[in-house]
């Protein structure tokens, strides 16, 4: 059933009230605040049926919602929040972690699920997607974290950075071996390379162009706040839309490269808006975040935990693992390649500081659930992701200071 325009309208408020109710709470309870959404979204998930609530939230929508409308908000602002000259002196570092550090770490996911597990029901594609979806980490309450306690900002590049970069990547190999378990083509290390090399290169060209495009707008339009939060808006759902429908590339890579070619070539014109612009996309990256962690309680069912208790340990083991390998063999890579060296207290930092949040939840509910292990990939996600902020972000402020960041 369609929701009608005020029935819409009656969500959203649904949404944004369980965001200020967890605002609320997180004033007197020390827990990181998308943990707290969560748990706000799950009480509130009991009280929807009696009250006759629509969230209008479906199995159909669930794609459109996560990849089309939120995704794109805090793709662009994470990228346009970047240091830039920061990024570019850790650029190696964070390529580096983003490639090779994803591919080996959703590889030791799969491995230690597909044998854990070690059901006809679990093929190794499932794995495989499985162990992409947990590879992609979250900043937000690390970097707030950081700020806290006036940590080097080198390390908060190393880890924005990393994670801006390592999402997108995530996302497109997602996209990829989703197409692949939901079609009937046999499966292709070297095709599945060239296609994952040809998305995401054409969603960088995609970006850079619309992107330098948009800044070469700023010398031709008159430049006021309400018309550059116009004109980044278009920027970040037009270079998603034109890299998607048009192109087939990866939008979220094309968001992404728009955010950093714009903010680097309109910079001289952006400095008197400077302050503005980065408050107001942090704003909308904050409201995004808000709907996807209630989101992430509204779905979460007792079931999940009852049914698959054990695929949920081995994904937690198996991404802390992952995790550990993942920094640690990119970090020694980039010492006998290229690539700044970094003292040594940082890399705990950035394995145990590797949240999962908000883009994991995004990409396991946009799974589509004519696959038959879904919901064996959604319960994994949401319990890796439960774990990091229950258990790693309450303790990273401890390991920081332990570690004399």
């Amino acid at each position: 059933m369609d929701l009608t325009l005020l029935e819409l309208i009656g969500s959203i408020l649904m949404f944004a009230s369980a965001g200020i109710l967890g605002l609320l709470i997180a004033k007197y309870v020390k827990l990181p605040l998308s943990l707290i959404l969560v748990i706000v979204g799950f009480a509130l998930s009991f009280l929807i049926q009696p009250l006759g609530w629509d969230t209008g939230i479906r199995a159909s929508n669930f794609q459109d919602l996560m990849m089309f409308v939120l995704l794109p908000i805090l793709i662009f602002e994470s990228a346009y929040s970047l240091d830039l000259k920061l990024l570019k002196k850790y650029l190696p570092n964070v390529i580096t972690l983003a490639t090779f550090g994803v591919i080996v770490s959703a590889i030791v996911v799969a491995f230690v699920l597909f044998y854990g597990i070690d059901h006809v029901g679990f093929p190794l594609i499932a794995a495989l997607i499985t162990g992409v979806v947990v590879s992609a980490t979250d900043p937000v309450a690390v970097v707030s974290q950081l700020k806290l306690l006036k940590a080097p900002e080198d390390l908060a590049i190393l880890i924005e950075g990393e994670s801006l970069f390592n999402d997108a990547t995530a996302i497109v190999m997602f996209t990829i071996l989703v197409a692949l378990a939901t079609s009937n083509e046999v499966f292709s290390f070297s095709g599945a390379l060239l296609k994952f090399v040809i998305v995401f290169l054409g969603g960088i060209a995609v970006g850079v162009v619309l992107g330098a495009f948009a800044a070469l707008l700023t010398r031709w339009i008159e430049v006021t706040l309400p018309h550059l939060i116009l004109l980044t808006l278009v920027l970040a759902y037009g270079s998603l839309y034109v890299g998607e429908h048009f192109l087939h590339v990866s939008g979220i890579v094309a968001v992404m490269f728009a955010a950093l070619t714009f903010k680097k070539m309109a910079d001289p014109i952006l400095q008197t808006f400077k302050q503005e612009i980065h408050h107001t996309w942090e704003s909308l990256g904050f409201i995004a975040n808000v709907f996807v962690f209630v989101l992430l309680g509204l779905v979460i069912t007792i079931d999940m935990f009852t049914a698959m208790w054990l695929a949920m340990l081995l994904a937690i083991a198996g991404s802390l693992v992952a995790r550990f390998v993942a920094v640690y063999s990119s970090v020694y890579l980039n010492h006998l390649t290229f690539g700044q060296s970094i003292p040594n207290n940082y890399p705990p930092i950035m394995v145990w500081g590797g949240l999962r949040g908000a883009v994991t939840i995004a990409l396991v509910l946009s799974l589509p659930t004519e696959m038959p292990y879904w919901w064996t990939i959604q319960s994994i996600g949401f319990a890796v992701v439960i774990f990091s902020l229950l258990v790693q972000a309450t303790t990273n402020p401890f390991l920081m200071r332990k570690l004399k960041v």
